[in-house]
């Protein structure tokens, strides 16, 4: 029996700025590839699902956007991500500082100013570890520095920060210095949070990182107190499987995925956004159509004594697909 699928997004994806590394726990995978479809017609696509899902009220329906996979976006790509921000009733006002070309210099300030002249009020990061150990997660030799610097610098001019930070038997070691270092840093901290890897991309690979149930329970206040937002729930897949058997025959609800690029502008262009929508369900329902129920994989690869955390059950579900995938050869469904 096969899992049901529902859509209850679009999220449109446009491989629009390269990122000028890759992390070892990459969740994209192909950040070097892009597009030559300018950003112009991306954004005239969104903003044509935007007026379709206001003209059939669809309240019920979710549509968001991913540029990147860094955020090193021109002046008019930046306006054009504040227009479809708009949009969905909100601003865009933070910028992720992965993937960034290294400025150095009159060139970085410079590049700073003009972001906050244009609407950017402060930097996201994600830091895993500190110095050469954040260093050799984020696949580039300084970058931990760099980062650093352009919160400095951003703070000194009185805007803000988030501060997304990766916890891992590797870089757990490191986490009070790290938080040491950031705590002198100048600046409103809008948001800090500690973070595990998703099991997804390139993350997959360290699995011997992911922290124990020992680990997480023993935490210091200091970095349990991290734990929150969205995913705060870190739980082992022992914990996870018997809140995932509740809902085991119920339908999964997602957000399609849809990748727009210069091979299929024309098309998605000519065609109806209900067209588009019902094209992009149907594909997923298909995917899903070829692997087992999730109670079935749960059957084959659950492990109910493991004490591995994860920070959502989708996670769990992803690492028994990889597992299906092994002994079937059936790849993991769309997601």
């Amino acid at each position: 029996m096969s899992r049901e699928i529902v859509g209850k997004g679009l999220r449109f994806s446009l491989r629009h700025a390269p990122c000028a590394h890759i992390c070892r726990y990459c969740l994209i995978t192909e950040t070097r590839k892009g597009t030559a479809l300018p950003f112009a017609r991306f954004e005239q696509l969104v903003h044509r699902f935007h007026d379709w899902k206001a003209a059939d009220r669809r309240d019920d329906l979710d549509i968001g956007v991913f540029v990147g996979p860094s955020l090193d976006y021109d002046l008019e790509t930046l306006k054009g991500m504040g227009r479809l921000r708009a949009r969905r009733g909100g601003k865009f006002q933070i910028l992720n500082l992965g993937g960034l070309r290294i400025r150095q210099g009159d060139a970085l300030a410079a590049w700073l100013e003009e972001r906050r002249l244009a609407g950017i009020i402060g930097f996201h990061t994600s830091l895993a570890g500190c110095g050469e150990v954040h260093d050799r997660w984020n696949g580039r030799r300084g970058d931990f520095d760099y980062q650093t610097t352009i919160l400095k610098l951003g703070g000194e001019r009185g805007m803000g920060r988030s501060e997304r930070l990766f916890l891992t038997q590797n870089t757990l070691p490191h986490f009070e210095r790290l938080l040491d270092i950031l705590d002198q840093i100048p600046g409103e901290v809008r948001n800090r949070y500690a973070t595990l890897f998703f099991y997804a991309g390139l993350a997959v690979r360290y699995e011997d990182e992911r922290i124990t149930e020992e680990i997480r329970d023993a935490l210091p206040e200091r970095i349990g107190a991290l734990r929150r937002g969205k995913f705060q729930d870190w739980r082992s897949e022992r914990e996870w499987i018997p809140i995932m058997l509740e809902t085991a025959d119920k339908p999964r609800k997602l957000i399609l995925k849809l990748d727009v690029n210069d091979a299929n502008i024309d098309r998605l262009e000519s065609m109806p956004c209900e067209a588009i929508f019902a094209e992009r369900e149907r594909l997923y329902q298909e995917s899903y159509a070829r692997i087992p129920s999730l109670g079935e994989l749960h059957e084959r690869y659950g492990d109910p004594a493991s004490r591995k955390v994860y920070m959502m059950s989708r996670d769990v579900e992803g690492r028994w697909l990889d597992l299906h995938a092994r002994d079937t050869a059936i790849g993991p469904p769309l997601d």
